[in-house]
């Protein structure tokens, strides 16, 4: 389960952000997980702010790990793909900086990266096998030759296998991404390759309402998935009475009273409105997501969703007990923040606003005294008593 990221001099994030999955000591409103050295993990996190505020850059440093985790450049000249803050006049001179901790059957992980958009500077991987983190692994670039060290007291390997995952770790690539091609056994970074193959999902944009190709492979595949879908589309009075596949096209039944009598319809995915389309697509995910019990970011949660449907989907989720699955989202809708102590706490809400120099701030609701005696944080909120609103002059 992820504990916290770090991101520094990423896209609209120049100084340095932290989000933190760990659950606030006072906060008892939260499908938590403990871990087994005591940390309490939250399942769920919203962050809230204005358009351009910088919602989907947090969760873009995300999806960038992940994809750079499993990156296979075949030149050392490719480049990184990362994107730095670029609103000062030096910006290629400063490193992007990320770290990372998560825990891994029971164990927790500290991984850092220092990237620029050529190379990686430095990588490493610390695990948690005491008390103090025990250095795995460490990478540093070394006139453009990744040089890598590994902590013999916990990686076992031969010269000839540290020779062979040197000669295959390119200066653009992630040490992880090396695993994928080489047939060597690291231990703890096995681990972490694992999680990411296992664990992460996708980023998904709210700005997508079809169905993709995978939610109609399951619903062909996966009868028990079918079976999860109708009995949400009939809880969420969706009036559909069957969904079938055929030739890649979603299929929806429908059952009308008329004054002919009872009547039988069936509708293909064109004929649907977005919403319908977004549930299918999103309820596909939670159900993998649950599945999997990893990581999932959703930008925009609220698109094409009516709010009573999206705070039903949220409270099925986090009422999913004995489970470690985590759902990470951006929303504009602030009425969710009417939902707090009701689906979740405090300590699940994020803050994003855009300050004078460009950087994106990230804060969270905790950070703020006297929220117990507010009657009303969504009016508190709307009220800019939290920041994180639109300008608007009017």
């Amino acid at each position: 389960m992820l504990q916290e990221i770090k991101i520094k001099n990423f896209k609209s994030f120049k100084e340095e952000a932290e989000l933190s999955f760990e659950a606030y000591s006072d906060d008892t409103n939260n499908s938590v997980v403990t871990m087994p050295d005591g940390v309490k993990l939250l399942r769920f996190a919203v962050v809230l702010g204005a358009n351009a505020s910088g919602k989907s850059n947090l969760l873009d440093a995300i999806e960038f790990l992940r994809t750079f985790w499993n990156k296979l450049p075949l030149k050392n000249d490719e480049g990184t793909d990362v994107q730095p803050f670029l609103m000062q006049p030096d910006a290629l001179n400063h490193n992007t900086e990320f770290e990372v901790k998560l825990y891994i059957d029971g164990i927790r992980y500290w991984y850092q990266l220092e990237i620029n958009p050529e190379k990686v500077v430095n990588e490493s991987l610390l695990a948690y096998l005491t008390n103090r983190p025990t250095k795995v692994f460490s990478r540093c670039d070394v006139n453009g030759i990744s040089k890598i060290t590994f902590n013999p007291s916990v990686v076992k390997l031969t010269s000839a296998e540290i020779d062979v995952m040197s000669m295959n770790c390119l200066r653009n690539m992630s040490l992880l991404a090396v695993l994928k091609k080489v047939n060597v056994e690291v231990a703890y970074v096995d681990k972490m390759r694992k999680w990411v193959d296992e664990k992460m999902m996708p980023l998904q944009s709210g700005s997508k309402s079809s169905i993709s190709q995978n939610a109609k492979s399951m619903l062909m595949e996966d009868e028990a998935f079918k079976e999860y879908l109708m009995l949400f589309a009939k809880e969420a009075d969706f009036n559909i009475s069957d969904i079938k596949v055929k030739k890649m096209v979603a299929l929806f039944g429908y059952i009308v009273e008329t004054e002919r009598g009872e009547e039988h319809y069936v509708l293909p995915e064109a004929c649907q409105s977005a919403g319908t389309n977004r549930m299918v697509e999103l309820e596909s995910l939670i159900y993998s997501l649950l599945q999997r019990q990893g990581l999932l970011c959703v930008d925009e949660i609220e698109s094409s969703m009516h709010p009573n449907l999206l705070e039903y989907i949220l409270t099925k989720f986090v009422n999913n007990t004995n489970n470690t699955s985590q759902l990470l989202v951006t929303t504009h809708y602030d009425p969710i923040l009417k939902d707090i102590d009701d689906i979740f706490g405090k300590d699940s809400v994020w803050f994003t606003e855009k300050e004078k120099n460009g950087n994106s701030n990230l804060y969270s609701l905790v950070d703020f005294r006297g929220l117990n005696k507010l009657s009303s944080i969504h009016r508190a909120y709307m009220n800019g008593q939290f920041g994180a609103l639109p300008n608007v002059i009017m």
